[in-house]
This record gives structure tokens, C-alpha cells and sequence, in this order.
């Protein structure tokens, strides 16, 4: 009998998923504005690119102009590419190591980040993250993985959960309409103006499944629950984890991240011909007084462009444009115009990643590759890089010990000193991985990353945030922008918003110069479900 209740449940589950959750819409291509224009530029054609910042959007734009012909220039204020995915070279214990900037892991819905992996051949760099593992202070563990057909992978995460079940997701129909029924078209008018912690109370969301399903997902964008726009954070759920199938499986790289993805990157714009120019910082554009376009920048006024892509990060964009220009330039105006909407953007708060070398290794920690803490503040996720990274299980296989990552998002400290860090999060620590200290682990070195750089999404902000053409809708025909700061048309988030917008910016590009646009493969933009919202 109770195995007859038992399948009676399950399938009442199923219904009530398929009618909740609906089905998933597929990716869409986006085709080229100029389906008729040639792919590249004519013999003896030539076009020159300045592309100011060299992150994972500099990088996008280059690469899609330098294989179109194009004479590309990337001038880059670090000492290394990658921005956000850069890789810095530390002398620790004896031996050169290569640390990130912060565990990243490439999902499902980054289908321009697969061209582009697909294009350098590095795709054999990457290797499959399965489960998702967590742990609170007030729930049990969970392991959420989503595999199966959908809605059946849906079903599947609540039955396996823990602290959820069918019950859960009937109380919270309200909300979970808003999920399923997401639509790009409709949601920022909708729900930016407010935040996610409002949108939870306004939709009488349950808190467990607030805390459970919702809430880890908010830390990877290093804003607060109680800032952060609910209409960015329903576009979150729906590209990575409700907008298909697969939209929850990932990868991760077998190395660094330099050696995985960057360092073959620039070394397949250097084969066409790009110039890669680091320690380079940009202080001021030039204009040409005629025209209004921007034709170069200060710090080299001998040469000149045609196309200019701004490319830093948010702060990098408003000190250049903050630059002053002569009375009468015709590109003061749009310059002004932008720098309305641009200065009205903010930075989220600082973050830190810690990197931690030990004498030991953990032996009852399971199989988390990286495992997500989102009560445990100020950490918000700690990384075992000795797992799944060559060089630090090369380093751990020979001393026995491990190399840790330490995820600070919440950092409310101030400025604290590199070597009083550990100090601070030790007894949260302690509180995770017990193991560490009743074994009396060691720390042998360290390193510390401290970043105020990340763009916020808090309530209100998404009437203020440009698209990549906007500097040419605002009077500047051949500047653009990208960056995982701007607005797109279509769900985007981190990596694949900066590479996207990169591949925005060189598509305004080539249709001022009538050369075929590159098409674009997307997420959906509309949800599983039947309704709208």
C-alpha cells in the first residue's frame, strides 16, 4: 500500500510539475543584420581596431575582428589579459604557481563562450562539475544535480532534496509562476524596481526554498539579497538553471585558467595579427573635430583608428569618458549624454578570495569540488583546487598536502590586512570543515585577492544601463562598448554577458563596414512555463 502511495505521489508530482513548469523553449539564433555582405574584408582593404581593455570582452571583440581582416590593437592597463578570468604567476613554498582570479565554472547557456572554444580547439582543456554541493548552519546538506529530460530533472531536485519536497513547491506557486513563465521582454519593467528580498515577501515565497534554492544562487553576483534587482535575479534562475534541460551542467578546467583559455586566446590573436599591448592604461580618447569621432587616444595621438571598442570595466569606462575634451568638440555633447546614464551605475561591494596552501588534506569532506556556504558568512564558498587543477594536485600529490580557495562575497571588515584574514574566517571555518582543525592542519602559505570592481545590479539601476551601441545611438558612429556591465536583449550573465557583448561590439563594427555580422546562438528568453508574467 504504501509503495502504491509512494508512485500515486510521484505521479501527482509530475503533473503538477509539467503544469507549473511547462516545457523548456529552445536556444535561438539571432542571424546577421547583413546575411549578403562578404565575411571579411576585401584584399587590400584595411581597417584599423583599437580595443581599450583586454578582459574576456576586449577579447571577444578582437577575435572576431582580427579573423574578419581586421588590424586590431588591444591596449590593456594589467599586466596580464583576462580580467576577471586572469591568471597571475605567485612564488610560493619554493615554486611559481599560477592563481586566478577566483574559481569559475562555464555552464550550459554559454553558447558564445562554446564558439569561442570551440574556434581556439581548447574545448579538450575542460572536464564535466557534476552535483552542486551545499551546506547551512539550519539545513541539512544538499547535493543538487539536474539530469534527465525536463520536467523530469525539476521533479528529480526537489524528491532528492533534503529539506524540500512536492509540498514545498505547491506553497510557492506564486513565485515559482514568476520562474516558469520568465519573460525577457516584460521582466525589468516588472521587477526592477525591486530588490529580491521585496520580491520574496511580495510573492509570499516559503523560506525554506528562499534559503535553499534561491539564495546560493544570488552569491555569484556578489551583491546583496537586499540590493540586488529580483528582475536580475529572476534572469539569473531562468539562464542558469530554468531556461533548458542542461542549464545547470557545467565545466570546469583541468588547469589554470591562463593555460586553459587565455594564453591560447592571445596567442590566436597574435597569429592573426593583433597587437597585445599590456601595462597600457588609456587616460583620454581623441576626437577628431570634424567628424565627432573618436580617432585614437592620448597616450599614442601618432596613430589613428577607425573603430574604437571601449572595453574595461565600469570604473575604466567612466575615467576615460570623465576625461576632458576641448569646449568646442562635437563629441562633448554624446559624451556627456552617456556619461548621464553611465555615472548613474554602481560597483558592488568588495570581495576577497583567499588561496591557502596546507600540510594536510581533507578525508571526509566528500566529492565537493567546490562547496557553496550561503549562511556561513563571510564565506560564500570554499574550493578544493588540489581536486581538479593539474598543477595543485601535481603540488599535493608530492607533499601530502592541499590547496584551499576561500570565497569572501560578504566582506564587511574594511580593509584588513592580507595575513589577519585567516584569523577572521577561522572559526567560520571551523564551523565547516571541522576536520581542519581537530587534524591540526597547517596553513604553509598563502595569497590574498581583494577586488572592488564588480558591477551592481541593485534595484532601479537597469533604466541607466547602456547596450553596446549606445555611444553610436548617442552620436559617436564608431564607438562602442562591452563588458559584463551592460544591458543585453536577450538572458546573459557574467563571462557569457562580457564575451556576448564582445561579439556585439565587433557586429556594429562590421555592419558600418558592411561586413557580414556574426550570428548569435542564445538562451530563450521566455520560460518553461504556459502563462506569461
Amino acid at each position: 500500500m504504501g509503495l502504491k502511495r509512494t508512485a500515486v505521489s510521484i505521479v501527482l508530482a509530475g503533473i503538477f510539475i509539467v503544469y507549473m513548469f511547462g516545457y523548456p523553449k529552445s536556444a535561438r539564433i539571432i542571424p546577421p543584420a547583413n546575411p549578403d555582405d562578404p565575411p571579411r574584408l576585401p584584399e587590400g582593404q584595411q581597417r584599423n581596431v583599437l580595443i581599450i581593455g583586454g578582459g574576456l570582452a576586449g577579447m571577444s571583440a578582437a577575435l572576431e575582428l582580427a579573423e574578419r581582416g581586421y588590424q586590431v590593437t588591444i591596449r590593456e592597463a594589467d599586466s596580464v589579459l583576462g580580467g576577471r578570468l586572469h591568471t597571475r604567476p605567485v612564488e610560493r613554498l619554493g615554486q611559481t604557481f599560477q592563481v586566478e582570479h577566483g574559481f569559475h565554472a562555464w555552464f550550459h547557456n554559454y553558447h558564445q563562450f562554446k564558439d569561442i572554444r570551440e574556434r581556439l580547439d581548447i574545448d579538450k582543456n575542460f572536464q564535466t562539475w557534476g552535483s552542486n554541493f551545499f551546506r547551512w548552519r539550519k539545513y541539512l546538506p544538499e547535493e543538487i544535480s539536474s539530469w534527465g529530460p525536463y520536467p523530469i530533472n525539476m521533479l528529480g531536485i526537489v524528491l532528492k532534496s533534503q529539506n524540500l519536497g512536492i509540498v514545498s513547491a505547491m506553497k510557492n506557486q506564486g513565485p515559482l509562476a514568476d520562474l516558469m513563465n520568465f519573460d525577457m521582454d516584460v521582466v525589468y519593467d516588472k521587477y526592477d524596481q525591486y530588490t529580491f528580498d521585496e520580491w520574496a515577501k511580495l510573492r509570499n515565497l516559503d523560506t525554506t526554498f528562499y534559503d535553499v534554492m534561491l539564495r546560493p544562487a544570488l552569491s555569484v553576483t556578489l551583491n546583496e539579497e537586499n540590493t540586488l534587482s529580483a528582475a536580475e535575479m529572476l534572469m539569473y534562475s531562468h539562464f542558469y538553471f530554468l531556461s533548458d534541460a542542461e542549464a545547470d551542467k557545467r565545466e570546469i578546467t583541468r588547469m589554470d585558467y591562463g593555460s586553459a583559455v587565455i594564453n591560447p586566446w592571445a596567442k590566436r590573436l597574435q597569429e592573426l595579427g593583433a597587437r597585445i599591448e599590456l601595462n597600457a592604461k588609456v587616460e583620454r580618447l581623441l576626437v577628431d573635430d570634424k567628424t565627432g569621432k573618436i580617432i585614437g587616444e592620448s597616450s599614442h595621438p601618432e596613430e589613428k583608428y577607425d573603430h574604437v571598442i571601449l572595453a574595461p570595466n565600469l570604473q575604466g569606462v567612466e575615467e576615460i569618458l570623465t576625461a576632458p575634451l576641448k569646449v568646442d568638440s562635437p563629441a562633448k555633447q554624446p559624451i556627456q549624454k552617456i556619461l548621464k546614464d553611465v555615472s548613474q551605475l554602481e560597483i558592488a561591494p568588495p570581495y576577497k578570495v583567499l588561496r591557502a596552501w596546507f600540510d594536510k588534506e581533507l578525508e571526509n569532506s566528500g566529492s565537493a569540488i567546490f562547496l557553496q556556504v550561503p549562511d556561513f558568512d563571510p564565506v560564500s564558498a570554499i574550493g578544493q583546487y588540489h581536486w581538479h587543477e593539474k598543477e595543485s594536485e601535481e603540488w599535493a600529490n608530492k607533499t601530502g598536502g592541499s590547496i584551499m580557495e576561500f570565497h569572501l562575497y560578504d566582506w564587511k571588515f574594511g580593509n584588513v590586512r592580507d595575513e589577519d584574514i585567516w584569523g577572521l574566517i577561522a572559526p567560520t571555518v571551523k564551523e565547516i570543515y571541522p576536520e581542519m582543525f581537530e587534524r591540526d592542519f597547517k596553513m604553509l602559505a598563502y595569497h590574498v585577492n581583494s577586488y572592488e570592481n564588480f558591477p551592481s545590479f541593485k534595484k532601479g539601476l537597469q533604466q541607466y544601463r547602456p547596450n553596446a551601441t549606445y555611444p553610436s545611438q548617442c552620436g559617436i558612429p564608431n564607438l562602442s562598448f562591452a563588458g559584463d556591465w551592460l544591458r543585453t536583449s536577450y538572458p546573459s550573465a557574467l563571462m557569457e554577458r562580457a564575451v556576448s557583448t564582445g561579439r556585439e561590439a565587433a557586429n556594429h563594427v562590421l555592419l558600418s563596414d558592411h561586413i557580414r555580422q556574426a550570428p548569435f546562438k542564445v538562451c530563450p528568453s521566455r520560460g518553461p512555463g504556459f502563462g506569461s508574467m
